[in-house]
């Protein structure tokens, strides 16, 4: 029997509260909100990475950035470790991770991803750092970005509330609905 190595990627969207702790690995998005264990974190712009440096949050996980970001805050002193990981950025901080962690893992887990399936493009992370208003067809651009990282053929399963109306990405990609 083979082992498939797993990693969930907890998004921002409003279904992140779907995540339940499984076996395998898990990546947060942007600044830790969840009081769960994870792995990583995972931050692609530099309005979280300042918000980090700026209040001197520590945690006890590497933060995984892309090596643009990473060379754009290099002369900061930084309060937790920041590494250089992601070679390309793919619009969105779920996305980007998952690009990435299809290279070494089988199968990549996804909660709070609700642009999916929906029109919603809300952020938990607006709460911490404030944003412009968001296009109307920002979901519609992010799922163009999200094709490169279905074209990688691993298996991708998206949690989403039990009555979300899913959308054909390709035989890779499970759809895992909710019971609540």
């Amino acid at each position: 029997m083979v082992i498939q190595r797993q990693i969930a990627i907890v998004g921002n969207g409003p279904s992140r509260n779907l995540y339940r702790p499984f076996r395998g690995d898990v990546c947060i998005c942007n600044i830790p909100q969840l009081d769960i264990k994870y792995d990583y974190i995972s931050i692609i712009d530099r309005k979280a990475s300042d918000y980090v440096i700026n209040n001197g949050l520590k945690f006890d996980k590497p933060i995984l950035l892309t090596e643009k970001l990473h060379s754009e805050i290099q002369n900061q002193k930084k309060p937790t470790e920041m590494i250089a990981t992601f070679k390309e950025r793919l619009m969105n901080n779920a996305a980007t991770a998952a690009y990435h962690f299809s290279q070494t893992y089988d199968v990549i887990w996804l909660f709070g991803c609700d642009a999916l399936w929906s029109d919603n493009t809300i952020s938990h992370q607006d709460t911490l750092i404030p944003r412009p208003i968001r296009r109307n067809d920002l979901h519609q651009v992010w799922r163009k970005y999200w094709q490169k990282v279905w074209n990688t053929g691993k298996t991708f399963v998206i949690v989403c509330p039990k009555d979300a109306e899913t959308v054909n990405y390709g035989k890779n990609i499970i759809w895992n609905r909710s019971k609540i």
